[in-house]
């Protein structure tokens, strides 16, 4: 299992969310398989299993966000996921996770809103000692199988509109470079 993780506390990023009072959670991966449980973190802001600020996982073939505010568990329960099916093994997927500052929460796949729902509480309990984990968790014993090819978290939340353009922006072209060529 791998496992990235900041040196020390991301306290600035915590800080800043903290202070916004708002979260976006940005990332183009693709799922190895739709059978990792638990769930397997993509990105975690935590100190263990049990105690995080935020979490965006893969829990078999859907998307799971665990959320710290003051109205839910130090472990971000209730979560918030998307259907099942969501995950598709081996493709390249464009998932955003938003919480706005009127506590709607918005889950994003492909640039095509699949949840919205509304997370109480503010950030005022969210931890400044945790740190930042890409593909794990903080004890190695939750490894996300897959490739990362970009993670982004904003103190603010994306538009829709920003969304479906990050989304486009990332998509491959499909042009017919063959039909642009002029005949031999």
């Amino acid at each position: 299992s791998a496992r990235i993780s900041t040196a020390g506390p991301a306290s600035r990023l915590i800080d800043a969310v903290r202070k916004s009072g708002v979260l976006t959670v940005e990332a183009w991966v693709r799922p190895q398989d739709d059978r990792q449980g638990g769930p397997a973190r993509i990105v975690s802001i935590s100190r263990d299993p049990s105690n995080r600020n935020m979490t965006l996982g893969q829990d078999g073939n859907f998307y799971d966000v665990r959320l710290r505010t003051t109205k839910t568990s130090a472990n971000g329960l209730p979560s918030t996921s998307t259907e099942k099916g969501a995950v598709k093994s081996g493709e390249l997927t464009h998932v955003v996770y938003t919480r706005s500052r009127k506590r709607t929460v918005r889950i994003y796949v492909n640039g095509e809103e699949r949840v919205s729902a509304e997370v109480a509480g503010e950030f005022s309990n969210w931890d400044g000692n945790y740190s930042l984990l890409l593909a794990n968790e903080a004890t190695g014993d939750r490894p996300w199988l897959g490739e990362l090819h970009l993670v982004a978290l904003y103190s603010r939340d994306l538009s829709a509109e920003e969304v479906s353009q990050n989304f486009a922006a990332g998509v491959a072209a499909t042009i017919d470079y063959a039909a642009l060529l002029p005949p031999a």
